[in-house]
């Protein structure tokens, strides 16, 4: 069984594909997943003019226009979830997308509104019918975007195509929505509010996460920051709630959920969808001290987590908090830029390789097994990232080590810190130390390293980190890795 991942650029943002399986099957289920994203791309982009969505929006005039039956099938699927939310879930929302400065430029289409007022009169997805092979509007200068819904669907089709092709377990990844199949898997909730960290993990398996945040896209209108999610009651970005998150069986679904959640700023309307949970965070509520890192929870306990996390924002409490400075996937694409997908290598140390290891980071440790992040551009590997925790003064910091295929560092990132002080160790002038450091250097604290003051326990965990990880990079790869390597000889 091998666990592969990749990132592509579809869609307009940074599809991540994880999968794990017989190695041949999931190289050509990767391939086939891709594929498929960008097929779908190519019907319901409202960005390519090619696309049957873009022809849609240039027909300017009520009437009668012929879909594909694919096409047919996901405006059908978003006029449902309109229906189920009232209109808080609007397809039919292009002409205001626009008029907001969030859609196609306006030589893109026929039709471009002076005002927002005007754009309303456009909107409406109860004046939009699915007809046997089409679809009829019944208001002029009606447009389509199904930017709320069709990552999503993409995402779907992208599972189903894994699964077909008999790939047991894994995940698809869209910026703010995953879905997860045949493993349990833990997926951070952004924190609105704060790019370096997160509102707290729920625990998926077989189910979809997706979160609408005001944070995601933002541009100026007459001195006013404004966002995308355009609430279709008034013409206006929506105002008062800071995030939403929705749990559901199919991307597709929580995609659209969560744009209502965020709209109506709050979930009971959920209560009429099977196997679907939400939470809405308001704005102000995320004010004050970060939230505490909670466990893993199930999906059953997902609406108690969100209670906790609310009370959590607006009580203090004593106990020290994690902060997570850098997710995984934001280090390793820091850490290697030029890489264009990420493997996973499974390495599992002998017992002679487990002594050699420890001799030479200097401290016995228990686990034999690790695992290493390979960075490829093309066929070619570009680097090593290692993901490990070590105690600081009292709790553990969790560090991203990376090494080039020639075993010299290639970098050091904190990834969270748990820890009261000391967090400065994340700071370049630390970590910029140790960059082109092989097994081979002392790695000495207070010679070879200088530590930051006032983290020297901080800093003492980072060096550790950092020998460490070269420790098993060369127990495993102990003359370097040729640039060239293949994905066959991963092991």
């Amino acid at each position: 069984m091998r666990r592969l991942r990749r990132i592509r650029h579809v869609m307009g943002t940074f599809m991540e594909i994880v999968v794990c399986g017989p190695a041949p099957r999931c190289m050509d289920g990767l391939e086939a997943a891709f594929t498929e994203m960008a097929r779908i791309e190519s019907l319901l982009s409202v960005y390519q003019p090619a696309s049957e969505i873009a022809r849609l929006n240039r027909t300017p005039h009520a009437g009668f226009f012929r879909l594909s039956a694919e096409v047919l099938h996901v405006v059908s699927l978003a006029l449902h979830y309109a229906d189920l939310t009232d209109g808080a879930y609007d397809p039919t929302l292009g002409p205001l997308i626009r008029q907001w400065g969030f859609g196609p430029p306006k030589d893109a289409q026929n039709t471009y509104h002076d005002t927002v007022v005007d754009a309303l009169r456009c909107v409406g997805f109860r004046h939009l019918t699915v007809r046997k092979d089409g679809i009829e509007r019944r208001i002029a200068g009606m447009e389509i975007n199904l930017g709320g819904l069709g990552k999503g669907y993409a995402i779907d089709r992208a599972v189903h195509l894994l699964q077909a092709a008999g790939i047991p377990s894994g995940r698809v990844h869209c910026g703010s929505t995953t879905r997860v199949w045949g493993e349990d898997c833990s997926v951070a909730i952004r924190h609105p509010r704060r790019a370096d960290q997160t509102l707290g993990c729920v625990t998926l398996r077989d189910a979809a996460l997706s979160t609408s945040g005001d944070d995601e896209k933002r541009r100026v209108v007459n001195g006013r920051v404004v966002h995308h999610l355009i609430d279709p009651r008034s013409g206006a970005p929506a105002r008062g709630v800071a995030s939403a998150s929705v749990i559901a069986p199919t991307a597709a679904a929580t995609d659209a959920l969560s744009t209502a959640a965020f709209i109506l700023g709050e979930t009971r309307f959920l209560a009429r969808c099977a196997d679907t949970e939400g939470w809405v965070v308001r704005e102000g509520e995320t004010a004050g001290a970060p939230p505490r890192a909670f466990a893993q929870p199930s999906r059953r306990r997902f609406l108690a987590m969100a209670a906790s996390l609310l009370l959590g924002v607006l009580l203090p409490w004593r106990a020290q908090g994690a902060v997570v400075y850098l997710t995984e996937d934001e280090a390793l694409r820091m850490m290697m830029p030029q890489a264009d997908a990420f493997l996973i290598e499974e390495a599992h140390l002998s017992a002679a390789q487990l002594d050699q290891a420890q001799a030479q980071a200097g401290r016995a440790f228990r686990e034999s097994q690790f695992q290493f992040h390979v960075g490829r551009r093309g066929e070619t590997t570009v680097g090593y990232a290692i993901i490990l925790d070590v105690i600081g003064k009292e709790r553990p910091i969790t560090f991203l080590v990376g090494i080039a295929p020639n075993g010299a560092i290639l970098g050091l990132e904190v990834l969270i810190y748990r820890e009261s002080q000391g967090d400065a160790v994340r700071h370049r002038r630390f970590t910029g130390q140790f960059l082109k450091k092989q097994a081979s250097d002392p790695l000495r604290l207070g010679s070879d390293i200088q530590p930051i003051s006032g983290a020297t326990l901080s800093s003492r965990a980072a060096v550790y980190a950092t020998r460490k990880a070269l420790a098993i990079f060369s127990a495993v790869h102990p003359s370097g890795v040729p640039a060239s390597t293949q994905d066959e000889g991963l092991r």
